[in-house]
């Protein structure tokens, strides 16, 4: 997908008949369509257009006496801060946007907060950096948990159920993401009493990590974390891996998407991979999310997709207790004043002011799976707050 005249996907059949004198609210979405992290940016657009859909089809969004049907502008930023910056700016000065979902990668994000900030442009983002919220945040709020919000509790768990499990290798991208998502691994993990034998980085093209992993193996580790390497490239590390003969276990707490991984792996491979989830994919909320969005894209829907419909639905409703689509400031202290908020696996709260300085991290449920037989079943709940 590249950015051709505009560069963006508007889906006409989100545009769904309301009212006659009905008026057009834009909403922007940026994120890797296309290259290994899709499966992440797909699942932006799609939570989002399903959100969109739902509104449209009951009339519009009504706004201080005024119905407004909802129009999707999508970027693909190819997971490159370059072109999340070009994504902003267009989505800004052209397409007269005042609210933004997305992207995914801290990098990109980290782009585009000057930007949006400066603007007073709404970004309901994601960045597993925990530099990227700080007291002077004003109008990014971070819609998923991160690393650090929940890694002690999967840690916790499997201290307490593999203790075997003793010596590892952490596995992360080579770029701001992985910096600092590998950075709260390794503490979170060293914390707990484990040895982090190795730790190494990948560049985000690479798709063949044998001399990674011969380094990695000579290591004698008990089993590998693959941190937030995108679902594809997470599964051919575990194919090579264990084409290579490692016998040990794989953990992935970072992004996940199980169904791109077993895919790349093969189901064999994957067997006994504990996973991240951000939803549980056995619940009758995810198969109503799941079908919703195969309207929009024919990939196996990413559990994120959760987080980002109800990002959309929650600055729905701020936009309508504001009453105005137009003062942002007014639309930021509505999702601050919200105490909580009714999301589709359950309530959601802002927290992170004692850790990051301000209220806009999201505090949600979460899940630990095992991949069974090439699907993801869960065997814990916490909450990542």
């Amino acid at each position: 997908m590249k950015m051709g005249v505009r560069g963006a996907i508007i889906t006409a059949g989100l545009l769904v008949a309301v009212a006659a004198q009905a008026q057009t609210l834009k909403l922007g979405v940026v994120g890797g369509m296309t290259g290994p992290g899709a499966p992440w940016g797909l699942a932006i657009d799609g939570g989002v257009k399903v959100a969109v859909e739902e509104v449209n089809q009951a009339g519009g969004l009504a706004v201080n006496g005024k119905k407004y049907k909802v129009e999707v502008v999508t970027y693909d930023d190819h997971y490159k801060a370059a072109d999340a910056v070009t994504a902003a700016n267009r989505l800004i000065d052209q397409d007269d946007v005042k609210f933004i979902i997305g992207p995914i990668g801290s990098a990109s994000v980290m782009a585009m907060k000057p930007i949006t900030e400066r603007n007073k442009v709404v970004l309901l983002s994601n960045s597993y950096s925990t530099e990227i919220l700080d007291a002077n945040t004003r109008y990014m709020f971070r819609v998923l948990p991160t690393t650090y919000e929940y890694n002690s509790q999967l840690i916790g768990w499997l201290k307490t159920n593999q203790p075997e499990l003793k010596r590892l290798a952490i596995l992360s991208p080579n770029d701001a993401t992985g910096w600092s998502t590998q950075k709260t691994q390794k503490k979170a993990y060293e914390d707990a009493g484990y040895t982090v034998a190795e730790a190494k980085f990948f560049e985000r093209s690479q798709n063949d990590f044998r001399t990674l992993l011969t380094s990695i193996l000579a290591k004698n580790v008990d089993f590998i974390e693959l941190d937030t390497v995108p679902p594809g490239p997470a599964g051919i590390v575990i194919r090579q891996a264990r084409e290579m003969g490692f016998k040990g276990r794989f953990t992935k707490f970072g992004g996940n998407n199980v169904a791109e991984t077993v895919k790349s792996a093969g189901a064999e491979n994957a067997e006994g991979t504990l996973v991240y989830l951000s939803a549980d994919p056995t619940s009758a909320p995810y198969a109503r999310l799941s079908s919703a969005y195969a309207k929009f894209h024919g990939n196996s829907m990413d559990d994120f997709a959760f987080y980002f419909y109800d990002a959309t639905r929650l600055l729905f409703k701020a936009i309508a207790e504001a009453g105005t689509v137009d003062d942002t400031a007014a639309v930021v202290k509505k999702i601050e004043a919200s105490p909580s908020f009714d999301g589709i696996q359950g309530s959601i709260v802002w927290g992170g002011k004692d850790v990051y300085g301000v209220n806009h991290q999201i505090a949600t449920p979460a899940y630990l799976g095992i991949i069974k037989g090439g699907k993801a079943e869960v065997i814990g709940k916490f909450d990542a707050r």
